[in-house]
């Protein structure tokens, strides 16, 4: 099967608006979020109020890159978010003739919670290549839900090329549903609705009596091959949840055209985000609720069955629109790190990272600041995890 080449690991896509250098030497907070479909990073002053009237886009740069590869080692989140770092800080340098100070950095990254056992090679990705002073690894689960909810406790489904539901107050509360992956779980996610919408191509190419599409079939012969090559093509690749995810806008496009079949599996993979969802929101939280994810995108076939079927289940509980990224959560968490940390240091305490608690598997911090700083070409060793960067802080907030 055929996909759209990934840009070269190497060289992450620089966007050119790196600001105009400011008098002083100001600080930054950095934001990556590593997904099965890309990564993206953004840059932006610690000193500029978010909420204020400055232009935001004054006062930040953005850099695109690959997506996480699985391997039988795992995830090389590590090596996607050095390159990253690399990327950004090569940028300013050239612009400004010296690097970024970066008060704090944080990667949102699918897999993190089932994939990277040890998420010290993270840290010590972004130490190296951004010399940040605090740094904070999550699970795309967090950051999801932080740009979902603003910061606010309840619960958010998170639908890409994988499915993660959590329920979490950032406290004491931390419910995840699915999660497990396109052979376990993920259900709804784009790699579900493409394995559901190829299954029914294959239907339609058996002449099965029910079950199949014709329209289905003419759109992944014309996107994959000949039906008879589909298995060889799939079950030889790693990234065959992401090669399944590609089918999706096919199966919106012929939901949008009445395809009976490819609406039934809009109309299921809605039901499967909202029961994820449901299930997320347990006891102790706010009855509130969002979904995030380009696979909305889909269309009023999958929004409007989640919609009716988390009405269904949780009547008690609002679903509101996602204020946000996965991205804009990851921002918000290096946002959250640099203040507390700010304030821990006012109040006396040095190191630390202020008011902020980890929770393992979820989110994990790196307390000081590297000494001596390392070189920024250096790659991290994921296969090192006694590197130079303390152990991450993790432990139950309760």
């Amino acid at each position: 099967m055929t996909s759209t080449q990934d840009p070269d690991p190497a060289r992450p896509e620089a966007r050119a608006d790196v600001p105009a250098p400011p008098t002083g030497s100001p600080r930054w907070i950095v934001a990556i979020d590593v997904g099965g479909s890309g990564s993206r990073l953004v840059a932006a002053r610690l000193d500029i109020d978010p909420s204020s009237d400055a232009d935001p886009d004054a006062h930040r740069t953005s850099l695109t890159g690959r997506p996480v590869a699985i391997g039988p080692d795992g995830s090389d989140v590590a090596e996607v978010v050095h390159d990253l770092g690399a990327a950004f800080v090569a940028a300013w340098t050239e612009t400004h003739g010296e690097p970024p100070v970066v008060a704090a950095a944080a990667v949102g990254a699918t897999g993190v919670a089932t994939l990277v056992p040890d998420p010290t090679a993270v840290h010590d990705a972004l130490r190296a290549s951004l010399c940040a002073e605090r740094t904070a690894v999550a699970a795309d689960a967090v950051t999801a839900h932080l740009g979902a909810l603003g910061g606010r406790a309840g619960a958010v489904v998170a639908v890409g090329t994988g499915t993660i539901a959590l329920g979490t107050d950032l406290a004491g509360t931390w419910q995840r549903v699915d999660g497990w992956g396109h052979l376990l779980g993920d259900l709804g996610s784009a790699s579900w609705i493409g394995a559901h919408g190829l299954r029914a191509a294959l239907a339609a190419h058996d002449r099965r009596s029910t079950g199949g599409s014709r329209p289905l079939l003419a759109a992944a012969t014309a996107r994959f091959g000949p039906a008879p090559t589909w298995p060889a093509q799939l079950y030889t690749r790693p990234d065959r949840a992401q090669v399944l995810g590609s089918f999706t806008p096919d199966v919106a496009a012929a939901a949008a055209a009445g395809d009976p079949a490819a609406v039934q599996i809009l109309t299921e993979a809605g039901r499967h985000l909202a029961e994820s969802l449901a299930a997320a929101l347990v006891p102790g939280l706010p009855p509130l609720a969002a979904a995030t994810g380009g696979v909305l995108a889909a269309g009023p076939s999958l929004t409007g069955a989640l919609a009716r079927r988390f009405a269904a289940l949780r009547p008690d509980a609002e679903l509101v629109p996602s204020a946000g990224t996965p991205l804009d959560g990851a921002l918000h968490l290096a946002r959250l790190l640099a203040e507390s940390a700010e304030s821990a240091g006012s109040a006396g305490r040095a190191g630390g990272t202020g008011s902020l608690v980890a929770h393992e598997p979820w989110l994990s911090l790196g307390g000081s600041p590297p000494d001596p700083a390392p070189a920024t070409g250096a790659r991290p060793r994921s296969d090192n995890p006694t590197a130079s960067h303390p152990a991450p802080i993790t432990g139950d907030p309760t």
